[in-house]
Order: structure tokens, then C-alpha cells, then sequence
């Protein structure tokens, strides 16, 4: 499996909503519909470290699509690192989120 993110071949992905789910209220629901349940296939360590840098509200608001996580500097320096690493790794540790 592919991680859509840091581009690594790893042993599983998990489904990252771009809009995160705990962020969904009401009146989401009613004007996005299905839009709100857009994900993104993340291998374990670019998702973590997605959840670690940023809080759910601005993801939801400022990093809802694919694209405009990628082009986020934090996120540029991380993949550039990631990238290098083998499938299976996993870093212990993230940072402080914003």
C-alpha cells in the first residue's frame, strides 16, 4: 500500500478524513453532505504526525484537501524526512501541535 502522503510503501494505511470528524456539526453535516467524509489513505506515521502538528479545527478549516496539507511547510520538512525512512518505521515521537 502507498501512503497518498509521503509517497512510501508501507504495510497499511489508515483513512485520515480531511475534515475531521470531531470537528463535524450540524450545519456541516447539512451543507457539505458527503463532502464532509473526504479521506486521504495515510500510512500510520504521516497521520500521527498530522494529528501531533496541527489541532482538528484547523485542519478542518485551513488543511481540508490533500493539497493544501502537502504545500504546508511543517508538512514539506516532515515528508522530506519520512520519505528516506523504511515502510515499516514509526517515530516515537511528534511535536507540539498549534
Amino acid at each position: 500500500m502507498i501512503c497518498e502522503l509521503c509517497g512510501r510503501d508501507v504495510p497499511r494505511v489508515t483513512s485520515h478524513h480531511l475534515i475531521p470528524k470531531a470537528t463535524h456539526t450540524k450545519r456541516l453535516k447539512k451543507d457539505m453532505g458527503d463532502e464532509r467524509n473526504r479521506q486521504a489513505d495515510l500510512c500510520v506515521a504521516c497521520h500521527r504526525q498530522l494529528h501531533y502538528l496541527f489541532a482538528n479545527k484547523l485542519l478542518g478549516r485551513e488543511l481540508n484537501t490533500l493539497d493544501l496539507i502537502r504545500q504546508n511547510a511543517e508538512v514539506v520538512t516532515y515528508v522530506n524526512w519520512i520519505r528516506n525512512r523504511p515502510g515499516d518505521f514509526v517515530p516515537r515521537k511528534g511535536v507540539r501541535k498549534r
